[in-house]
């Protein structure tokens, strides 16, 4: 169950808001209560995986935010909010086997004529976003990125 402050940043109610304005978001539209809050979960948990800029206001707190960050505490910002919906899109759409192959270090696989390769480069991403626009949302808060404006 989504609990915003406790395990999310956004509730369903808001990630439907967001999309219902955003293009391409059929997945997220056929997607049940379930699904879309299973993908809200994960999301959350893989955006706080990342290297943010500042820390935690308080070691207790169950999420990064809210960060004490740039001189000052900051909630989570609608960026955060809105990375959190890309990244619960892009789960929704992603191949689950071929990434856990990816994580655990394979590097191809061939299926009769069928065959694919896996880059170094992709392979260490792993740890990352699979939403290219959540992680330029993103790139404010993230160690080692310069905001793109």
């Amino acid at each position: 169950m989504l609990t915003v402050g406790v395990n999310s940043y956004i509730s369903l109610t808001e990630a439907n808001a967001y999309f219902g304005g955003r293009y391409n978001s059929e997945r997220w539209q056929e997607a049940n209560e379930t699904e879309k809050e299973q993908a809200i979960l994960t999301a959350t948990r893989r955006i706080d995986r990342q290297k943010l800029k500042g820390r935690k206001v308080t070691a207790e707190q169950p999420l990064a935010f809210p960060r004490m960050a740039f001189g000052t505490v900051c909630e989570a910002p609608p960026q955060v909010k809105d990375a959190v919906c890309e990244e619960a899109l892009a789960l929704m759409g992603a191949d689950t086997a071929r990434l856990q192959r990816i994580a655990e270090g394979v590097q191809s696989v061939k299926i009769g004529d069928a065959s694919e390769t896996y880059s170094a480069q992709y392979a260490m991403r792993t740890d990352g976003l699979l939403s290219m626009e959540a992680e330029a949302l993103l790139s404010h808060w993230l160690v080692g990125t310069v905001p793109i404006t």
